[in-house]
């Protein structure tokens, strides 16, 4: 330790401006005690006012005040906090004093009544080396246990070890090992499309297997990584959960088509009388609207079930629909246009348009049921 301490004091100038700004970054401000905010009140003033002799004379007293105060917190934080915690808390302590030690050396007025002030550099650098060291041990023991609960704690040990002092020792071959062993692995299986192959529905390629896989690994869960059953083979992973996809249904239904007559009669101005003033003379006019409909109606079921590995305890067994309903009318007639409504006109007006393709409707199917699904699972199932 004497010879780290040493090597921090050459640098003690850059050390001071690296604590001071993360200081700052953690709201040192948050640690101020009373006796704090009296010493920066008086540095202040002496900054604006060289020449205020009751605060250069106020001031020598209230830092040394201070610095007691401070001496005394932190010898509280090494005895009630838990290991780790107890010397980031000296270091964070320590921060305000560093806070005081640079505003004291740029104001020459403080500088001149405390002209040696308390340089906490080492200090710092001390308290977060031990709280490196304990939070290190702290995760080896964890990692002990060698299972998943104690190894997700060790990860946490180890991770405020490397923010103490980034790169302690080898913690961050220790962080993969606590890591890996702490998460949960979850492999998604091929998608079964009702026992066709994805080819047989029109698709070039099985997107659903990745999409699943890449859509829950970018998802908020806690310790759980999803891999491909051929990606686990791969990296030789054991499953601790399984994730089963089989499309019970996937029917694409055919066109149906129904005509209905429509019988329309309107009264239509064929002229005026001679009458004075004149008066309209109306006509009944007749047509005939024949309207054909096509329906095709198809829709999609996605079984999923997902279970824990080797007892095969269902976390989550479920079916999501996906349905996609075609339609399409149009219209002929026969007899006096003058009897037609809009309406009619629009069925007359619109040309018959085909359903989409095969491949596009059981794209719709698909995905439609995959979204529901995903949505359950990202706010329903706990792979834990």
């Amino acid at each position: 330790m004497v010879h780290k301490f040493s090597r921090s004091m050459a640098f003690s100038g850059i050390l001071m401006l690296f604590i001071i700004g993360c200081s700052t970054a953690s709201k040192v401000s948050q640690y101020y005690t009373g006796d704090d905010k009296q010493v920066f009140a008086l540095i202040e003033r002496l900054r604006k006012n060289p020449n205020d002799k009751e605060a250069a004379e106020t001031l020598p007293g209230m830092y040394r005040q201070a610095a007691d105060l401070r001496r005394q917190l932190t010898t509280q934080a090494k005895t009630t906090l838990p290991p780790g915690d107890r010397y980031m808390d000296v270091a964070d302590q320590l921060a305000v004093m560093a806070k005081l030690y640079e505003e004291i050396k740029k104001t020459p007025a403080a500088s001149e009544v405390v002209p040696n002030p308390w340089d906490p550099t080492a200090a710092i650098a001390g308290a977060k080396e031990k709280a490196a060291d304990e939070y290190y041990n702290e995760g080896v023991q964890f990692l002990a246990y060698n299972n998943r609960p104690y190894a997700a704690k060790a990860y946490d040990m180890f991770s405020k070890a490397n923010a103490a002092v980034p790169g302690f020792k080898d913690v961050t071959r220790q962080m993969s090992i606590a890591q890996n062993l702490a998460t949960i692995k979850v492999i998604v299986n091929p998608v079964n499309y009702n026992n066709y192959g994805f080819g047989y529905w029109g698709f070039q390629n099985d997107f659903l297997q990745n999409q699943m896989v890449n859509d829950l690994n970018s998802s908020t869960f806690n310790n759980v990584k999803f891999y491909t059953d051929w990606n686990a083979r791969a990296q030789h992973i054991q499953g601790d959960r399984i994730v089963d996809l089989n499309y019970t249904t996937i029917r694409i239904g055919q066109i149906y088509s129904n005509t209905n007559t429509i019988k329309r009669s309107a009264q239509v101005q064929v002229g005026t009388d001679k009458a004075n003033p004149p008066k309209p003379i109306y006509k009944t006019v007749y047509a005939t609207v024949f309207v054909t409909t096509r329906v095709m109606e198809s829709r999609a079921v996605l079984q999923c079930r997902i279970y824990d590995m080797p007892g095969g305890n269902n976390i989550m067994f479920d079916s999501f629909p996906g349905v996609y309903n075609w339609t399409n009318n149009t219209a002929t007639y026969r007899g006096d246009q003058r009897a037609l409504t809009p309406a009619d006109w629009n069925m007359i007006n619109n040309s018959y348009m085909p359903p989409p393709s095969r491949s596009e409707i059981a794209d719709r199917l698909i995905r439609e049921s995959y979204n529901l699904l995903l949505s359950r699972i990202r706010t329903g199932v706990s792979f834990n």
